[in-house]
């Protein structure tokens, strides 16, 4: 069978727009500081951005490549190159963010895998992945695309923990006996730390970074799946915002409808939506402004009135509201919710369910 592979062209590693997404950096700079790297050092490494990541509330930003790689290597410098492998101990589904969102739509592990191989650049521009089936096994690469980096060997460690501990995580149980490959050569920390995890068969200085699996693996069921999760949230998110603004000036209600289309698949930009409405990023403000009111105040009041709903009338998670509305994190999500509505999101629902 004929590898699958990323169906979104990547960005060269050294392109100016070449970026990791935040949820994603975030995960590197929580498990520095849970592996003991100083703050200070963190913020150096970031340089500029050190605001963007230090805070609680990550915001919106893209993390560009260098400033992700010179953080990855602070933090194999202070804890030991076994770091990357010790990240992924960190990861969770929401790590990746919208593409996170996705994992927990899919039945099976080989659904899941294959969104990773999709949407895998609406997550960082490190490398590509593909998968192989050949008779009884499956093989997962994964191509480095920062192999002449310093932390080339902890950033593929990284990359493989994380997929590993998310796959677990999402069939609840070990995956059992496979074989991990790695192109780049053994430090000792390193390979005590990988080969600590048990049934892995582990081989290093390899042709190229791989994971080799049984291919009945891909079958494994996730048992929290909800594949009809997303799309009905998304017509009912748009046919709400409709019944709320029956005699909106349409331009308004476009720009709702578009809007609502975007949350949870990255930031939701003036431009994007203007192209959505086949305008330009100028005309549309002219018109928003003939109508009275900003792009801004559109995206906050589409956010809220739906958060509330969500809130009010469905079960999900706080974080997982959060994230279906395009926030970062749950921070972010509980911040904002608090400054629109003057409560925290738990605290509304716990109120509107009480009445």
């Amino acid at each position: 069978m004929p590898p699958i592979d990323c169906a979104i062209a990547p960005n060269a590693a050294c392109a100016p727009q070449a970026r990791v997404v935040a949820p994603y950096a975030h995960t590197l700079w929580d498990a520095a500081l849970g592996e003991g790297v100083a703050l200070g050092a963190l913020q150096m490494a970031l340089g500029a951005l050190q605001m963007a990541l230090g805070q609680s509330a990550i915001g919106e930003a893209d993390v560009p490549l260098p400033a992700y790689l010179r953080m990855l290597h602070t933090a194999c410098q202070a804890v030991g190159p076994d770091f990357g492998w010790r990240m992924g101990r960190y990861v969770k589904p929401t790590t990746y963010g919208v593409n996170g969102i996705l994992l927990l739509a899919c039945s099976t592990l080989g659904e899941a895998l294959q969104q990773v191989l999709r949407f895998e650049s609406l997550v960082h521009d490190l490398g590509r992945s593909s998968l192989v089936l050949d008779g009884d096994h499956a093989t997962y690469t994964w191509r480095n695309d920062c192999a002449d980096h310093a932390a080339a060997g902890p950033l593929a460690e990284s990359v493989f923990s994380g997929i590993l501990t998310c796959a677990t995580w999402l069939v609840g149980r070990p995956l059992g006996a496979h074989a991990v490959n790695f192109a780049h050569a053994a430090d000792p920390g390193s390979a005590r730390a990988v080969e600590a995890m048990g049934q892995a068969q582990v081989r290093w200085g390899a042709a190229c970074n791989s994971v080799v699996f049984p291919a009945p693996f891909l079958a494994l069921p996730i048992p929290q799946a909800n594949t009809a999760l997303l799309p009905l949230l998304q017509q009912h998110a748009d046919s709400l915002l409709q019944a709320r603004h029956p005699r909106e000036v349409p331009v308004v209600a476009q720009v709702r409808q578009s809007i609502s289309g975007r949350l949870g698949q990255g930031p939701v930009k003036l431009a994007d939506v203007a192209a959505d409405l086949l305008l330009s990023t100028r005309t549309l403000q002219r018109r928003l402004t003939e109508a009275g009111v900003a792009f801004q105040q559109l995206l906050d009041t589409t956010r809220l009135e739906l958060a509330r709903h969500y809130l009010a009338n469905t079960a999900m998670p706080v974080a997982q509201v959060g994230y279906l509305l395009g926030f970062q994190d749950a921070p972010a999500f509980h911040h904002a919710f608090k400054t629109w509505q003057g409560q925290g999101p738990g605290q509304y629902r716990t109120g509107v369910r009480g009445r």
